[in-house]
């Protein structure tokens, strides 16, 4: 079972959606939020689902636009939930302004390694709402966590030399593919740049390729990628039309090096969208019967 994690406009807050095919996704309480955020600024938004050895489920979000944490919260069938907490992962970091986009991944070493993006402002200078419209310089952030309570001291991850956010990072036979978005240019259609590239790394300490050329159209956002298919051989990325309220998706079936685009049906309003393979889907038994898959497995 395929799991869907997003917010949407309307409602900051989570929702999921389930799919048995990784083609299309039906929305749990008919879209309805299931979770509502409880500590900081109170808002959900991208949310990110991770699933530890133990079974337990870990989202991750960001705490609105200009919050220096990110929220953490567990369950273990997606329905009922731990009380939520924040991780301040950019609180000790000298003109940090936000805290967006939260991931994270297990690294060779068997560390959870957490990815978000960042923007600093030299003299900690008011963040404005209409960053939207703003140039940034953003770049991509990592710590460490056993606990997700606690995490060693923020670093920048990873930096091209230009604005970048919102990072997605698969494991593939020769390392670790990472997408992200190329954060320069403006948000408007037609705009140069606001793609989706990737790169790839071996190590979390060594180097990363060039980045590639656009994976996707412009403007986009948000990239999330699963595998699907016999013997999860073909990679999937969806990403995010922001400023046309829609989702495009592009699948490789040569470990990312390049793409084509391949059809993902999902939910109306989906924004900021990830998805996770559940292989052991009778822990989500209570989830499926909130959804119309329901009536189709039972």
């Amino acid at each position: 079972m395929f799991v869907l994690s997003y917010f949407t406009t309307a409602e900051e807050s989570l929702h999921l959606a389930l799919s048995e095919d990784g083609v299309t996704f039906h929305a749990v309480d008919e879209g309805r939020e299931l979770l509502r955020g409880s500590v900081g600024t109170r808002t959900l938004r991208d949310p990110f689902l991770h699933r530890t050895p133990d079974g337990v489920f870990h989202l991750l979000a960001t705490d609105r636009w200009h919050s220096p944490d990110i929220v953490h919260a567990t369950s273990d069938d997606l329905v009922t939930w731990s009380p939520q907490h924040t991780l301040p992962v950019m609180r000790e970091v000298p003109g940090a302004l936000n805290a967006w986009a939260p991931e994270c991944f297990v690294d060779a070493e068997g560390t959870i390694r957490l990815l978000w993006s960042s923007l600093l402002s030299p003299d900690s200078a008011d963040a404005p709402e209409s960053w939207d419209n703003t140039p940034q310089d953003q770049r991509i952030w990592t710590a460490t966590t056993t606990d997700f309570r606690t995490t060693s001291p923020a670093e920048v991850f990873f930096d091209p030399g230009y604005s970048v956010i919102d990072a997605s990072v698969l494991p593939v036979r020769d390392g670790y593919l990472m997408a992200f978005k190329d954060e320069r240019g403006d948000n408007e259609i037609r705009g140069s740049h606001k793609d989706i590239r990737t790169t790839k790394f071996t190590s979390t300490t060594g180097s990363f390729t060039s980045p590639s050329a656009p994976a996707t159209p412009a403007p986009v956002e948000g990239p999330s990628m699963f595998r699907r298919g016999a013997h999860a051989s073909e990679i999937v990325m969806i990403f995010d039309h922001f400023l046309e309220g829609r989702y495009s998706a592009v699948s490789s079936l040569d470990e990312g090096r390049t793409w084509s685009p391949t059809r993902v049906d999902l939910p109306e309003g989906v924004r900021h969208a990830s998805v996770l393979d559940v292989p052991d889907d009778k822990v989500l038994t209570a989830l499926v019967a909130r959804s119309s898959l329901a009536t189709r497995t039972g």
